[in-house]
């Protein structure tokens, strides 16, 4: 029996033990190209099936390539009923020399890659060498973006001799995408193969506005009619999706976005019955002017807020584009106390860190007093009639003679008085003495005059009756605004009209974006016309925007 159980323990701690050795995943390395020019860059994958918070050792890379900077990312995919991980890093990396370079097998958690041999100084991969003087390549910055964010394209020509009047570098052009240039075309030179070259380059900002793999067609020069042309190889491009984030209604994928308030000696004190101007800016690098949100919320409920302009700027570089969206609103508050204005968030994706981000500005009050006292009475002194001058004083027997008469007048008022209040006195005794018992058949009962509180209470139920009239009228005109907007075709002042018209027409709820009206009406029609009027707006949707079908739905919600 203890030999049994001897056995038994053996086979439990060896079985324990082979569960404690750690279950290690195929490292695999893939470069994009195995043939490159000297000078240029190589993008190196390296791939292991698991999530990691570890990374290989790339120190190995350094001794024949510089080490430009990598990318880490996690994919997740569901295939044969199970959940499958891979963690990927992309290294951008230049060699240090020419010929041919091993790039040697990098170690982790006791598993070795592959090593891989490239030639540099070739003439395969990009670059389609047809001559020993002349050459083309393309390139791109990434093979993998996000939908609706920016691909830095370039075509550069090198070449001895200068190029002839007649020649042409083709542009890119790629069905479903927006292609920008990134100014006129670059001169400089470039030391190659113990040689001085010319190079053109031109780049260009692409924005895939669909998902799937994107294909750029391969670049081609020519210098004239009848010459020989140079080529260079398409390129797949894997374009993903958006990332889900909390809030919707745009997608933000960026190196950077910043957002700032550009006030000028803004003040945090008024009073009732001014007004206040501020300004705002959205900054983002890799967006398009017209992919910038809103910045301001519109609904306040002890202020009116509105927009007074919008200014939008795109900027191209060298590096790619850099927009900008400035509004400047008008703040009215109305009614004293503090107003406060909502913390502004603005969600993006920081597409070098693969992770989301939120640009903020704090929430400010405004402390808004009533009007004072001293402030209308600078405006009556303004208005004051001159002090008449002093009349001219009276001699001694004429002033005698003057209060003379004011006694005796007023002697005669006291005693008119007295005889007044005698008969009224002898009236009042006289009726009660005769018909006391016939009062209330004979004689109404006086009106009372209303007291102090029901006198308040009065003004106030008006007040609220005049604030109530003033909210429907403003609730009417936000609607027909919106359905005008709607009606003419406008997503960009449709949804800003949309949304006061919202938080006028639903005073309790929260409205932060267009889709929140959906989500309380629980209509799936109103969310596709809602997303289908973000899609124009976010520019994932081109052509013309019709807002007839919207303008409609909202008619029947509001009867």
């Amino acid at each position: 029996m203890s030999h049994l159980l001897h056995h038994t323990r053996l086979l439990f701690a060896g079985l324990i033990a082979c569960l404690s050795f750690p279950a290690y995943a195929q490292l695999n390395v893939y470069p994009d190209r195995f043939a490159i020019a000297e000078g240029e860059t190589i993008l190196l994958t390296v791939e292991v099936d698991q999530r990691t918070a570890s990374r290989p050792d790339f120190s190995p890379l350094t001794q024949d390539f510089h080490f430009l900077g990598s990318k880490q990312m996690t994919v997740s995919s569901y295939a044969n009923g199970a959940n499958q991980n891979t963690t990927r890093w992309k290294i951008l990396l230049r060699p240090r020399r020419a010929g041919d370079i091993q790039i040697p097998a990098l170690h982790m958690n006791n598993q070795y890659s592959e090593p891989q041999l490239i030639s540099v100084e070739g003439s395969s991969g990009a670059a389609a060498l047809v001559s020993h003087d002349d050459y083309l390549e393309s390139s791109v910055n990434s093979h993998e973006v996000y939908q609706n964010s920016q691909l830095l394209y370039s075509t550069r020509l090198f070449h001895l001799n200068d190029l002839p009047p007649m020649s042409t570098l083709s542009a890119p052009v790629v069905p479903g995408t927006k292609i920008i240039p990134l100014g006129d075309q670059q001169h400089y030179s470039r030391q190659m193969k113990g040689q001085t070259y010319q190079v053109t380059e031109q780049s260009y900002a692409l924005f895939p506005e669909k998902t799937g793999q994107l294909t750029i067609p391969g670049a081609i020069f020519s210098a004239g009619p009848g010459a020989p042309e140079l080529n260079t190889e398409p390129m797949a491009i894997d374009v993903f999706p958006p990332v889900a984030q909390q809030k919707r209604g745009y997608w933000l994928p960026t190196t950077r976005l910043d957002l700032e308030e550009l006030t000028s000696g803004a003040v945090n004190t008024l009073t009732l019955g001014e007004s206040q101007v501020r300004t705002f800016r959205i900054s983002a690098e890799g967006l398009l002017a017209d992919q910038l949100p809103a910045i301001m919320p519109l609904r306040n409920e002890l202020a009116q807020i509105r927009v007074e302009d919008v200014s939008l700027e795109q900027k191209v570089t060298p590096s790619g584009i850099i927009s900008s969206r400035t509004e400047t609103v008008h703040i009215t508050p109305t009614e004293r106390g503090e107003v406060t204005l909502p913390e502004i968030a603005i969600p993006w994706w920081n597409i070098n860190q693969d992770s989301s981000a939120t640009a903020r500005l704090p929430l400010r009050i405004l402390n808004v007093t009533p009007a004072t006292p001293a402030s209308q009475a600078v405006v009556l002194n303004s208005n004051d009639k001159p002090a008449d001058p002093p009349e001219p004083s009276l001699d001694p027997e004429t002033e005698k003679n003057a209060q003379l008469l004011v006694w005796l007048l007023a002697a005669i008022a006291i005693i008119s008085s007295l005889g007044w209040l005698y008969s009224y006195a002898s009236q009042r005794r006289k009726k009660f003495d005769i018909g006391e018992q016939d009062k209330g058949s004979t004689a109404q009962k006086p009106q009372v005059p209303p007291s102090p509180q029901a006198q308040k209470s009065r003004g106030k139920q008006e007040t609220n009756r005049d604030k109530l009239n003033k909210m429907l009228q403003a609730e009417q005109k936000a609607f027909n605004l919106a359905i005008e907007a709607c009606y003419n075709d406008q997503p960009l002042e449709a949804r800003l009209l949309i949304l006061e018209w919202a938080r006028l027409f639903w005073p309790h709820n929260r409205f932060n974006d267009s889709l929140d009206l959906s989500d309380l009406k629980k209509s799936k029609t109103l969310e596709l016309l809602l997303i289908d009027m973000e899609s124009y707006i976010s520019g994932s949707e081109s052509g013309q925007w019709s807002g007839d079908l919207l303008a409609k739905a909202l008619e029947h919600i509001r009867s």
